[in-house]
């Protein structure tokens, strides 16, 4: 039997991304609340869905899929 690759708890990619999403949330929120211009208010806003876009990305190319682990 295959023994599973140890990793540190909180470091899969799938929870750094969340992390990171949660963060992009955190900031456009704070933006809307205290920046009183709407235009640099999309602007934030734009700039988070494509971090968040990003972060998903990049979170997807490091996980291996079951189905391949289950064949080695």
């Amino acid at each position: 039997m295959s023994e599973q690759p140890k990793s540190r708890v909180g470091t899969e990619p799938v929870s750094l991304a969340e992390a990171v999403r949660l963060v992009l949330v955190a900031v456009v929120a704070g933006g809307w609340l205290a920046i009183p211009d709407t235009t640099i208010n999309i602007i934030v806003s734009t700039v988070g869905v494509l971090g968040s876009i990003l972060s998903t990305i990049l979170a997807r190319r490091r996980v291996v899929p079951v189905a391949r682990l289950d064949r080695q």
